[in-house]
């Protein structure tokens, strides 16, 4: 136990105590203020939409004023046709904001179309325009035209054909910059503010203007607000992350949603902290000291005997001698004398254990030593019995391949052979062709099979002292080297005498002169060295072209039966670390990917030659 750590949370539970009513309080207050702002929000949203709604409504409203006393001068007198598009050209000329103007016919067909060419089409929107104007005799109010560099707004109402009896509309098409600007300058920056139809295509919204192309930033917001529309229920709303009150425009039949991310409401009770800040600093170092003086007297009652039986227990456990412990006239007190005489009975019972321990580490060492011994010998004797037994299981199966396929393939070899006699020379060349695949087959076979002979196989060694790079040159002398190897050749100007058995070395450094031609089908170059080593030794090197080996498999080349390639027993390599072994040679391999492969066989020299 750390020193002070019964002091400390005594003081911690004093506290609690204390600022758990303080956080209740606070909590009570911040509920309370989220109530009172969301009141004081709602108002406020309210009191804006009511406003933004009646901008767009006049101005929704001026236009169907424009457009009907256009209608009455229109029917004032009779025209004919060149004085009706001079009236046309000077309605135009006075109202920039006005694009087209079309005529429809009861049935909804254009009569006539006056404005900027090419005209904005409006065949979306006719259905509605014969439906709400010409059947109910209303003004149709039409969504945005999504055009890149015009933002249109179509307006249709319905006028008299008297002379035939029927009714006609005229369709106005409304740049909306001014609607734009008005609008622009009536929303917070504070605030989000939507406009959208009930089909939820997005008009207006405060943060990207006018919508002249389709944009989803609010669909969310948008789909949830129209499906709350169709329930009826407007005012205060909240949806995805947004606080604020949803109304309509009934004259366009417009939604209008404004609103603020619920994250920035700030609570009064910040603004309450923020406006007497060295009040409330006051009052905590009044508790805070409050809280001090409490805890020094408890400490002085009944931690300050504690603190000193804590520091006899301590002194215990080190060895040395245990301080005085108080014993005042209280309960404490008591505790402290009875305390005291259980020290002294452990302190003699610590000595014992101490002693004893002690005797247990010094046989516990000793104990590690030799079964760490017997260990590494046992794993050692482990190690050779399952390698022998390995080896007796390959030979085993070696002895079994060459009385079961090798004598066989000899029969077959020899059959083939007296086929191809009696064939002749006139035999036809596919059937040659597949006789000389069988002879290859049988070849391979054959090699496959004095492979797992020859690492099986175990004899007496017949060791000779020979120099190693008369011995290499004779090696290469009798080996079959395609055509597109390319030998280089570095020999010591020295003699290297070493003592080795020279057949079975042999077979070791013909597999890896035949895996290095083996990764080189294409050419490729051959370096063979002799050269003197360190600490009197011989290094052998022969170094490939080829690919190089990749790092994965570096580890595992050695291993029996570990291969690569389509057809391959994986014994090649694991000669070679055989007869090293055998022969108390050092294997180093380095390999570079894209590089070759570069194999030593460091030999030590026979001193007696030297």
């Amino acid at each position: 136990m750390k020193s002070g750590h019964l002091r400390n949370t005594v003081f911690a539970v004093i506290v609690t105590a204390a600022l758990i009513p303080a956080f209740l309080i606070v909590f009570y207050m911040m509920q309370a203020g989220g109530a009172v702002l969301k009141n004081e929000q709602k108002e406020r949203f309210e009191m804006f939409n009511n406003r933004f709604s009646n901008e767009v409504a006049s101005y929704l409203s001026r236009n169907e004023r424009l457009i009907e006393t256009f209608l009455e001068i229109r029917s004032a007198g009779y025209m004919d046709d060149e004085n009706y598009s001079k009236l046309v050209e000077v309605f135009l000329a006075k109202n920039k904001s006005v694009i087209g103007i079309s005529f429809l016919n009861h049935n909804g067909r254009e009569i006539s179309y006056h404005g900027i060419r090419p005209k904005i089409a409006y065949n979306t929107i006719l259905p509605d325009i014969i439906s709400e104007t010409l059947d109910n005799k209303k003004v149709f109010v039409g969504s945005l035209n999504k055009n890149p560099s015009k933002n249109l707004l179509s307006l249709a109402m319905s006028f008299p054909d008297f002379y035939k009896g029927v009714n006609r509309a005229v369709l106005v098409q409304f740049d909306m910059k001014d609607l734009e600007e008005m609008l622009k300058s009536s929303v917070s920056k504070e605030d989000l503010t939507l406009i959208f139809t009930k089909n939820g295509f997005l008009i207006f919204s405060s943060t990207g203007g006018l919508s002249t192309e389709l944009d989803n930033a609010y669909d969310l917001q948008i789909n949830r607000l129209v499906a709350l529309a169709k329930n009826g229920a407007y005012g205060f709303a909240e949806v995805r992350d947004y606080s604020g009150v949803l109304g309509e425009i009934p004259s366009a039949g417009w939604l209008v949603f404004t609103g603020q991310a619920s994250g920035e409401l700030i609570l009064p009770f910040k603004d309450y902290v923020l406006a007497s800040p060295l009040l409330l600093a006051g009052i905590c170092l009044i508790i805070f000291a409050a809280l001090l003086i409490l805890s020094a007297y408890l400490s002085g009652v009944i931690l300050r005997p504690v603190k000193a039986m804590t520091k006899a227990v301590i002194a215990l456990e080190q060895g040395s001698e245990t301080p005085y412990l108080p014993a005042p006239d209280n309960e404490i007190g008591v505790f402290s004398k009875a305390f005291a005489r259980m020290l002294d009975t452990i302190k003699i019972q610590f000595d014992d254990m101490r002693q004893e321990r002690q005797d247990l580490e010094e046989l516990n060492q000793s104990l590690e030593l030799r079964v760490g011994s017997r260990t590494k010998e046992l794993r050692t004797a482990l190690n050779e019995l399952i390698k022998k037994e390995r080896l007796a299981a390959i030979g085993q199966m070696a002895s079994i391949v060459s009385h079961e396929i090798k004598n066989p393939l000899a029969v077959i070899k020899n059959a083939v052979y007296l086929i191809k006699m009696r064939l002749g020379e006139k035999a036809e060349p596919k059937i040659l062709k597949n006789i000389s695949v069988i002879d290859q087959e049988i070849q391979q076979a054959n090699g496959i099979i004095e492979e797992i002979l020859g690492y099986a196989r175990s004899r007496e060694q017949i060791l000779t002292v020979t120099d190693l790079t008369l011995y290499m040159k004779e090696i290469l002398a009798s080996y079959p080297m395609p055509e597109n190897i390319k030998v280089v050749t570095e020999y010591a100007p020295l003699q290297l005498p070493v003592k080795i058995d020279t057949e079975e070395m042999k077979q070791g450094i013909r597999n890896i002169i035949g895996n290095a031609v083996e990764v080189m089908p294409d050419g490729g170059q051959l370096i063979i060295k002799t050269v003197l080593g360190a600490n009197y030794t011989a290094v052998l090197s022969i170094r490939d072209s080829g690919p190089g080996i990749p790092k994965e498999i570096r580890e595992n080349i050695f291993a029996p039966f570990f291969t690569t390639k389509a057809r391959g027993t994986g014994l090649g390599l694991a000669v070679v670390k055989k007869v090293a072994g055998r022969n108390n040679v050092q294997i180093e391999l380095v390999s570079e990917e894209g590089k070759g492969t570069k194999i030593s066989m460091i030999f030590k020299m026979h001193r007696e030659e030297l």
